[in-house]
């Protein structure tokens, strides 16, 4: 079976004769390389087209919040300003963060604004104390402030094994993901379904670092290049292994 040619091909002095088996094989690593080129490709390309989304809605005018009552994907990373107040006690610790190599959190604060609505708002990296258990003390202004950021969803998406529970009893409160259903119901309030990223400009904020401006596209462009380069190479070494002069095969 093993022995078994699909056909031969006769080039001048050479024949070309592929084995069942191999080439399926070969049909099947070839697909494989192929598959994971274009995906990395697909990903540089979404890359791509997220950073000149950033660029260009940073470039717009901010809107007021209330002028952006329903929310969709064509709003994402746009920039916006609000006023209003910090709920001072109430924040979470968006957990895992990294930062120049120093482990910390992301400190997301509920924030109510003039117009009654209920948002939550990023405002940036703190590092985490040496034990866990020391929660750092979250410094929130009470007075009624203006604030500028960007709009985006939730975009953590992390496994996890059981579902993520909530102690309510001591603030701050450490999550592993923004869930924004589910903190709607730990606050009891309805909240708006994104999160504003709170700008470098304004106050009440720590390191505000993002990694939306960390997105490199080169990098996938490279490997979908080593991808194809694996692709070249195994379809030239088929070709070669079975191709060889008539005298051999007789």
């Amino acid at each position: 079976m093993l022995d078994l040619r699909l056909f031969t091909i006769r080039l001048g002095s050479y024949t070309f004769s592929p084995k069942l088996i191999p080439t399926v094989v070969t049909l099947l690593l070839l697909y494989l390389l192929y598959s994971l080129g274009q995906w990395q490709l697909s990903r540089a390309e979404s890359k791509e087209s997220l950073k000149q989304q950033i660029t260009s809605r940073a470039e717009l005018k901010p809107v007021e919040i209330d002028l952006l009552p329903e929310f969709d994907e064509e709003k994402q990373f746009m920039t916006v300003t609000l006023s209003g107040r910090f709920e001072i006690e109430k924040n979470f610790l968006l957990d895992n963060k990294v930062m120049g190599q120093k482990a910390g959190y992301h400190v997301i604060s509920v924030f109510k604004a003039e117009d009654g609505s209920w948002l939550l708002i990023n405002r940036g990296w703190i590092e985490r104390s040496k034990y866990r258990k020391d929660l750092p003390i979250i410094a929130t202004p009470a007075e009624e402030l203006t604030l500028s950021g960007f709009v985006r969803t939730p975009y953590d998406k992390v496994f996890m094994l059981a579902e993520q529970q909530y102690d309510i009893r001591k603030w701050p409160v450490i999550i592993q993901s923004i869930n924004i259903k589910e903190l709607e119901k730990v606050l009891g309030v309805g909240l708006k379904p994104f999160v504003i990223m709170l700008d470098k400009k304004s106050a009440a904020g720590f390191d505000r670092n993002w990694p939306a401006y960390k997105l490199d596209s080169d990098k996938h462009i490279g490997y979908a290049v080593q991808w194809f380069a694996l692709f070249c190479a195994l379809l030239g070494i088929f070709f070669i292994v079975n191709t060889k002069k008539k005298d051999d095969d007789e």
